[in-house]
């Protein structure tokens, strides 16, 4: 029988650093929390004269409490998952992973789900995750979209594979408040 319960940052870590991200494969120290952010920021390209979209990383966004969650078959840990909360109140999903032997039985949906769980537990208006290509699936079988109001995410090459930004609504209402189009600057 598979239980899933809440693990620590010294469980899950071996997980991420062997197996989820091993460092052939990254450049970047693993840390409990990230300072992603959802949504992209436009910056101008004066060459160009254009707006860009550019990764957006907030230091404020490692700041939250974590929570760690592991797939356990019997006493042996085959999966997990961990969220912590954003700014703007969105809840990140992140290290997703499954062993190779113990994938096909609907375990990485069931941490996204504890994970989803967590974030209404504290208050989150959405959940927000950056899954690998090969992982859409599950993603989108626990309701992630890569599009809805004021978001359109794109798939892209990273250092651990192709991944694209994805999110599930909890509150649409504050979500549509927090993407509603600004308006223009009058200088």
């Amino acid at each position: 029988m598979i239980i899933i319960k809440k693990i620590t940052w010294e469980e899950i870590l071996p997980i991420w650093t062997n197996e989820l991200w091993p460092q052939s494969v990254r450049q970047s120290k693993i840390e409990s929390t990230s300072a992603m952010s959802c949504f992209k920021i436009d910056v101008w390209d004066e060459t160009a004269r254009i707006f860009k979209e550019k990764d957006h990383y907030d230091l404020e966004n490692m700041k939250f409490t974590p929570t760690f969650w592991g797939a356990f078959d019997d006493d042996k840990l085959i999966g997990c998952n961990s969220g912590h909360m954003t700014l703007d109140r969105l809840y990140r999903s992140r290290g997703l992973y499954v062993k190779p032997d113990s994938r096909g039985w609907r375990i990485g949906q069931k941490l996204l789900l504890k994970t989803i769980s967590q974030a209404y537990h504290e208050r989150a208006i959405a959940v927000w995750s950056y899954p690998r290509l090969e992982s859409w699936e599950t993603y989108n079988h626990c309701e992630f979209h890569l599009k809805g109001y004021g978001y359109n995410f794109r798939w892209e090459k990273q250092e651990t594979g192709t991944n694209s930004r994805c999110l599930k609504e909890l509150d649409r209402a504050e979500l549509r408040k927090l993407r509603a189009p600004k308006p223009d600057y009058v200088a």
